[in-house]
């Protein structure tokens, strides 16, 4: 081991590896690759170019670094939602997914961009689609449960409404983004409404 990996195993090193990358996700996510240079990242970090050159040997490794800290809290606690009635699934998934939103704000708004943009590295998007076609299915999976069990119209099709709410709730997320202005209707506002008219179309009998 040579003396440089010595020296950022040390606590102190590990300390400011962490607020190098920290720093770093945050200008990202805000700025892009090509408006963040380092030389941002040092003056945001409290710490020399040349430190962060010393932990990351260049840009592109530190962009890398950050994204993968940004995915870090990418995952989905779905707990004991398996256990309550069908509707309830779909309003607890739909408050997990606007509870994870809030709290990592401005990392969602890098994984976004990147998106957007196709210029993230293939295991973001790779991870991103992964995670997204998990939260749909555990959506499906409570439609088909409500369907099945007599709770929804029986012409429900699964697949097609999780992938309605999916969509609403990126609309909800990608107008916050845009839209610097003060919204004229809550985020709340629009999730209880989005709860509310689903499962009323769910629930309801078609005519005959």
């Amino acid at each position: 081991m040579s003396a440089t990996d010595v020296n950022q195993a040390s606590p102190q090193g590990v300390r400011t590896r962490d607020r190098i990358l920290t720093t770093a996700a945050r200008l990202f996510s805000k700025q892009g690759y090509e408006h963040t240079p380092l030389s941002h990242v040092a003056r945001e970090a409290e710490v020399s170019k040349a430190l962060i050159l010393w932990h990351f040997d260049s840009k592109e490794e530190l962009f890398r670094a950050a994204l993968g800290r940004t995915l870090e809290p990418y995952v989905i606690d779905v707990g004991d939602i398996g256990s309550l009635p069908a509707a309830e699934q779909i309003e607890k998934l739909i408050d997990l997914y606007t509870k994870f939103v809030r709290t990592h704000g401005y990392s969602v708004r890098f994984i976004v961009d990147l998106m957007v943009r196709s210029s993230g590295p293939d295991e973001v998007r790779s991870h991103v689609h992964e995670l997204y076609g998990l939260f749909r299915e555990l959506l499906t999976t409570a439609i088909e449960r409500g369907r099945d069990g007599g709770q929804f119209r029986s012409e429900t099709r699964p697949d097609l409404d999780a992938a309605l709410i999916v969509t609403a709730l990126d609309g909800i997320l990608m107008e916050r983004f845009l839209d610097e202005k003060e919204p004229p209707t809550s985020d709340d506002e629009l999730l209880e409404h989005l709860k509310k008219t689903t499962l009323d179309r769910l629930r309801k009998s078609s005519p005959l």
